[in-house]
This record gives C-alpha cells, sequence and structure tokens, in this order.
C-alpha cells in the first residue's frame, strides 16, 4: 500500500475517481463559475470594498470638544441636558408624549413584528454574535508573569 508498489490505499484510490468523475461534471462546473462570479460581484460591490478597506493613514481625529467653535456649544449641551431631561420625564407633556408612543407601540409595531418581512428584517440586520475569545498558553503566562511581579 506504499507508493514505492505503485499501489494506491482505498482512501487515495476513492478520491482520484471522485475527481475523475468531477472533472467533467457540467453541473459541478457550472455551480464552480456561478460561484465564481458571484464572488466577484461581491468583491467588486461599494459596499464590501468599504468594510474591508484599509484605515488611511493621513486621517485626522480631531476632538470638537477642544475646538473653539464648537467646544463652548457641547459644554453647555453637557450642563443644560440634565435639567432638561428631569424637566421632560416630569412634564404634562413628556408623560402625554410617552402615552401616545406606547399606544403606537402596541397598536401598529407590535402586530407588525408578527410578520414575515420584519422577522427576515430582523434576522438580516441583526448583528453578528462576537466570537469567544479563546486563552492561549501565552496569555497565561504573560497574566502570570503580571501577579508576581
Amino acid at each position: 500500500m506504499s507508493e514505492e508498489s505503485g499501489s494506491l490505499s482505498p482512501i487515495e484510490s476513492v478520491g482520484e475517481r471522485i475527481s475523475a468523475i468531477s472533472d467533467g461534471s457540467q453541473v459541478i462546473s457550472a455551480g464552480c463559475a456561478v460561484g465564481a462570479r458571484a464572488s466577484e460581484f461581491v468583491r467588486e460591490s461599494y459596499c464590501y470594498r468599504w468594510l474591508t478597506k484599509e484605515p488611511d493613514p493621513e486621517v485626522i481625529v480631531i476632538d470638537l470638544r477642544e475646538t473653539y467653535a464648537v467646544g463652548p456649544f457641547i459644554a453647555l449641551l453637557d450642563r443644560i441636558v440634565p435639567y432638561v431631561q428631569h424637566a421632560w420625564q416630569h412634564s404634562r407633556v413628556g408623560s402625554t408624549v410617552k402615552h401616545v408612543f406606547e399606544r403606537f407601540n402596541e397598536k401598529v409595531l407590535d402586530p407588525l413584528a408578527e410578520t414575515r418581512g420584519y422577522e427576515l428584517a430582523v434576522s438580516v440586520l441583526a448583528p453578528p454574535e462576537p466570537p469567544e475569545r479563546e486563552r492561549t498558553t501565552a496569555d497565561d503566562s504573560e497574566s502570570t508573569e503580571g501577579r508576581q511581579s
């Protein structure tokens, strides 16, 4: 069963037979062509390029709180918002708007949430679950070194 004797193992012979059958298959060729075309279409799309482009190294981030034009306005909003929020929560207008929104939610949005279109939109637009971070032995050794020093 070695290569020197010229014979193939049963697994290798099955692999070669499957390869020989699939090489001439029009269905598999068509599937590969459709897959390649779809892959090309996705890679050339604006959204894919936008999501996967490298960040521009010349981008400058400006903290608007530190600017003379916008900084005072943001500081003013930071001071006023808690008072406006408190007044809104304890006013008749705020409670009326809250009641109207709750009724709107109950009468319009809740029945809409039971439709298939809504469920499809939620499943498509929902963010993926974050991957579980696996601890490596390097992480473990770094954490033990930090505790010892």
